[in-house]
């Protein structure tokens, strides 16, 4: 279980003091969210800084201008380790820098308690931006920046498909062009005329139900 200890001045001050003292030496620069290794003779130390950005989180700090954090974790590769939070600082492109805020007590800070070998804490840092906005981390020796996370470059734009390529010493084909066409409209279709209508047959006479009455026959006179 992770134990957030609030950094005092004096325990950052004291820390720092013999951190710059043992000078340890660096690697080259990184982009955040990767790991930059700090050497100081038979100890060795790593850091990783991620997620720089404006922050929410409520501080028993007045900023004077717009409240920065970084998520901060400190390996402890070889030997013991010390993670010291006061040497590090924000960047701007235009050069301006701004100190750690590191005599800030902070539940999400980083544990400044000693760490043993294969141990790492993690928490944040904070910096009170009162320029441009930062956009590089650093850990310095006072004299000088012995790591330094930037952000990862842009991407580059992906290229279009089916671009056409042109291999050397060949001779592109003329462009021929041609003249537009235009379409022939063909004469509308009149509608066939439309049939007469055709005469329902004649009505047939009725036929005599009745039958026509016979006339009387006259029987021979008999005398």
């Amino acid at each position: 279980m992770k134990i957030n200890v609030p950094i005092t001045a004096a325990v950052a001050a004291a820390a720092a003091a013999a951190g710059l003292a043992l000078m340890p030496t660096a690697g080259a620069d990184t982009t955040l969210g990767q790991q930059g290794r700090l050497t100081n003779g038979d100890v060795v130390q790593a850091w990783t800084i991620s997620d720089l950005k404006v922050s929410t989180d409520q501080l028993p700090y007045q900023p004077k201008g717009t409240l920065w954090e970084a998520t901060a974790t400190d390996e402890a590769i070889q030997g013991s380790v010390i993670p010291i939070v006061a040497n590090f600082n924000a960047k701007a492109n235009d050069g301006e820098t701004y100190r750690v805020l590191y005599g800030v007590a902070s539940a999400q800070g980083v544990n400044p308690g000693t760490l043993s070998q294969g141990e790492k804490t993690t928490g944040k840092i904070y910096f009170d931006v009162t320029g441009a906005n930062p956009e590089t981390v650093t850990y310095t020796s006072g004299d000088e920046d012995l790591l330094t996370w930037k952000a990862a470059p842009a991407a580059a734009p992906a290229q279009r498909s089916g671009g056409s390529t042109q291999s050397h010493g060949s001779t592109p084909a003329p462009a021929t062009s041609t003249a537009p066409t235009t379409a022939t409209r063909r004469p509308p279709r009149f509608p066939p005329a439309a049939r007469a209508p055709r005469c329902p047959p004649a009505a047939r006479a009725p036929r005599w139900t009745r039958r026509r009455p016979r006339p009387p026959q006259r029987r021979p006179w008999r005398r």
